[in-house]
């Protein structure tokens, strides 16, 4: 138990940044533009993960979908927007569902706006449509896919998205068995109604380095590449860059371009385990999360918290 107490644990944060170039080099200060702080956890209900943070472009408007989990509610999407990378709404809640959700990839595909969030507790990748324009409320579609979580299985379809090229549909995703992450991949013919059948080079990685996803595929001046999170320490350490070089439905192929993207400043003196580009308004807009270790025994006091305040509201 004392190890326990005294083990640091991370909270998650959400930072946005923005600058006349591509380039990995400015994730600082001096171009942030945006950051959902990390604090008020001596409070009951605490917020522990903004995290997971995703850009959509739409029209004139910047939008900002990521994970938001209270001490002891499961996961659920929020959503911030923009006209300008200077004044912010407040969050909203867009998608909530009994099990937990995280990693909220949203994209556009024949005029509607979809979202594929991580939903591994349910043991399953689920498609989501846009109910509005505003982009404040999303409904089932369908199932992409199911997989029986086996024996060994600690986290199953993790942080998943999909990539179209070439009229094929292209599924990253993720599980984590006997501690080991294996990055999977599956292609189907329709997104809508395809069966999404298992890519003949699956799995194409195999690290707690490189094998889970921090975030979808990112056109980085021509090049295609996938952004994985650090697991092979501790959770949330960084971000690194895989090239592709081949993708087909026979053929894939990846290498490294860019070790640990997330530099050790202010910001990310922790770690982060995101990363998510976008083109809007003449700026690139880069949206990261960051982590800050907390001792654990803070998580003590939470739940004395929170159960003294039940007992209020009970009583």
């Amino acid at each position: 138990m004392t190890n326990r107490l005294f083990r640091k644990e991370g909270a998650f944060g959400v930072a946005v940044f923005a600058n006349e170039r591509l380039t990995l080099d400015e994730l600082d200060e001096a171009h942030l533009v945006y950051k959902r702080d990390i604090k008020r956890l001596w409070q009951p209900k605490p917020v522990l993960y903004q995290a997971d943070s995703f850009l959509f472009v739409k029209d004139d408007t910047l939008y900002l979908f990521f994970e938001l989990q209270h001490w002891d509610d499961p996961g659920a999407i929020a959503m911030v927007k923009t006209r300008n990378l200077k004044s912010w709404t407040e969050p909203v809640v867009v998608l909530r569902q009994p099990f937990h959700l995280s990693f909220p990839f949203v994209f556009e595909e024949g005029g509607q706006v979809y979202m594929v969030p991580e939903s591994q507790e349910s043991d399953a990748i689920h498609l989501f449509r846009a109910d509005n324009a505003e982009l404040t409320a999303f409904a089932k579609v369908r199932t992409l896919l199911h997989q029986e979580r086996t024996e060994g299985i600690h986290y199953n379809l993790n942080d998943s998205h999909v990539f179209a090229r070439d009229g094929k549909y292209y599924l990253f995703t993720s599980y984590q068995k006997d501690w080991m992450y294996y990055q999977e991949l599956y292609v189907a013919d329709d997104l809508l109604k395809g069966e999404f059948r298992r890519h003949p080079c699956s799995p194409i990685c195999t690290s707690n380095e490189y094998g889970r996803n921090g975030g979808s595929l990112i056109d980085f001046g021509g090049r295609l590449l996938r952004v994985t999170q650090d697991c092979h320490a501790d959770y949330g350490d960084n971000v690194s860059l895989m090239e592709v070089t081949a993708l087909s439905e026979t053929a894939y192929r990846e290498q490294l371009f860019r070790r640990n993207v997330l530099p050790k400043n202010a910001i990310f003196r922790d770690g982060g385990h995101q990363l998510n580009i976008a083109r809007f308004r003449g700026q690139w807009v880069y949206a990261t999360d960051y982590k800050q270790n907390r001792w654990a025994w803070y998580r003590l006091w939470i739940a004395l918290l929170t159960k003294l305040k039940l007992h209020e509201h009970k009583g």
